[in-house]
Parts: C-alpha cells; structure tokens; sequence
C-alpha cells in the first residue's frame, strides 16, 4: 500500500508502483501513547480510551489539513492493531457527527486480524496447518503422530468437520473449559519450539523463510523482535530526516505496560463486542488473512468470523 516497499535484504527501498497514494491518501498514526515515536503519558484503560484518543487526534489534524474535511475514510490495520482499528471505527459510528469529525466513513480493512479467542484463533488449526506445510515444517513420523494424539484428545482434529459448515448449524462451541486452552492441549506453542529445532530460522509470520535471516528495516526479520541492530528508525540521523524525537526508542511493537499502564479492562476480543456492529455500519469492510502466517492462522479466523452474528445472522 505505501509508495515505496522496503523488503527483507533490500539495503534501499524500492518504489512501489501500485501503491495506494495513486488513489488516495495514507495516514499513519503510532497509537496509542506508548508505541513508536508517540509523545505523552499513556493513561488509556481499553480500546475504547484508545479510540477516543485517536478521534481527538483526527479532530485536530484535520483543523490543519482542512482540504482532507469530507473525504471518504478507512480505518486500516493489521494483526493485534486489528483490536483497535474497530473501537476506532465504532467510536467514530456511534460517538461523532460531521460537525465534530468531518469525516465519511466508509468501513475497515484489516489484515491478519484478532479477532476472536486464542483457542479458534491458533490452537483448533495449529495442527492441521502443519499437514498442509508438512514439506515446510519437516518433522518427523513420531512427532506428527503425537500431535495427531493432543488434536483428538483435545478435540481439535475434527472441529472444521463438525461445526465449521456453510451456513452454520449454530454457535460454535469452545472445544474444552478454555478460551486459550485446556492443560496438556497448547499445540501451537509445541509446534513453534519444534519448528525453531528444525529450522533455527523459522519465521511464525512467513513459514517459509530458510537461512540467511536477511536484514529488516524494522528490526524485525521473524520470530525475534529487534534480533538486529542498529535499528533503521533508531539510526540518529534517520530521526532528523523524519523529524522525530531523538530521545525516544523506536520497536516495532511496544511492551504492554507502556501501552496499557493500568492494564487492560476490555474483556472479550472484538468478534464478540463491536465488530458485528461497525460491518452493519459500513459499506464495505474487508477481513485479508495470509496463508503462510502461523501466529494468526487463517483457518482461526474463519472460525471465528463464522461463530459471528451481524444483521442478524450468523456467519455465511
């Protein structure tokens, strides 16, 4: 989407041909307070703090950048932002009008979402993604065999033919007592530490990245945050081009605790709380999921998504 792409192993950017600027403009915003080069003392309680902060940051924008009042508008984002994104939208829905934000939503497009709990998420998937990418993953007859064992033991291996249908029969049931998951039944965190054995490159966002890790501009070339150094937005020069502060350390993600100081009182994931409410809202809202992802599987989310009701149905 950006004007320029910056890939793992590139020294320089590259420009990007077919990037959303022919078309529209971006805005990227580091929120809430705690994340990237964001200034100010973090006081939010949940997402909905969150949200009210972003609006009041929009509000004040757009007093300086008035030829931007009334134009179409997406809330855009990505995996754990995705909780965000639709507190944003929701909070622009339900707590704004054109006289206090001059805006036009038109929906969300998130990528590689959270959505719903950890159990559908990664945990009822985790197992058959590794048959899928059997050629990816390597691991030998034995392990495969007993993580066949803990699926059906756990009661992951025949949930898609269960309830996973089109439409639904119903609401799908957790597969145990837990929303993360039943003691003895954390396949995913077992596959992650057997899949480093095998391959000490491994990458849960890209399966199948092999040695050299390449270098990233972010800092972040796989499973290991900040694994290189230095940063490229840490780089004191690079902070001058882009005028930001100096002082600050940038990480492409934030510890939580500088995010949410109080943690965070939000209870349920967004499938269960506003999402539904903000689809029946906009006029187009787009759920993008890559297939070679394994922190967010793209098999979880469409369990969630058809666990969801919205307009007054569930799922598809």
């Amino acid at each position: 989407m950006d004007p320029f792409t910056w890939g793992t192993g590139q020294a320089a950017p590259t420009q990007n041909e077919w990037s959303w600027t022919n078309l529209s403009s971006i805005l990227y915003v580091e929120q809430p307070v705690g994340v990237g080069f964001s200034q100010g003392r973090a006081t939010i309680r949940n997402e909905s703090d969150a949200a009210e902060q972003v609006v009041g940051f929009l509000q004040q924008f757009l007093e300086i950048f008035r030829e931007l009042k009334g134009k179409k508008f997406y809330v855009t984002g990505e995996s754990g932002c995705m909780c965000l994104n639709e507190d944003i939208a929701n909070w622009i829905y339900e707590k704004t009008t054109k006289a206090t934000l001059d805006l036009d939503l038109q929906g969300i497009w998130v990528s590689d979402p959270l959505l719903g709990w950890d159990v559908a998420q990664v945990q009822i998937p985790a197992v058959s993604f590794v048959h899928k990418y059997e050629n990816v993953f390597a691991f030998n007859q034995s392990f495969l065999a007993h993580l066949d064992s803990v699926a059906k033991s756990c009661n992951y291996s025949d949930y898609f033919e269960k309830y996973v249908t089109y439409p639904p029969k119903g609401p799908l049931p957790l597969p145990g007592s837990s929303t993360e998951n039943d003691d003895g039944c954390d396949v995913w965190d077992e596959i992650f530490d057997a899949a480093l054995i095998v391959n000490p490159a491994f990458n849960i966002y890209r399966i199948f990245d092999t040695f050299p890790v390449l270098w990233d501009v972010l800092g972040f070339p796989g499973s290991d945050f900040e694994a290189q150094t230095p940063i490229y937005f840490n780089r004191t020069d690079v902070k001058k081009v882009i005028h930001a502060p100096i002082n600050v350390d940038w990480a492409v993600c934030a510890d939580y605790s500088n995010v949410f100081p109080n943690g965070d009182s939000t209870s349920i994931p967004p499938a269960f709380d506003v999402l539904p409410s903000v689809i029946e809202k906009s006029k187009r809202s787009v759920v993008a999921h890559g297939l070679a992802d394994f922190v967010l599987i793209a098999e979880g989310t469409r369990i969630v998504l058809q666990n969801m009701t919205w307009n007054g149905k569930q799922g598809f």
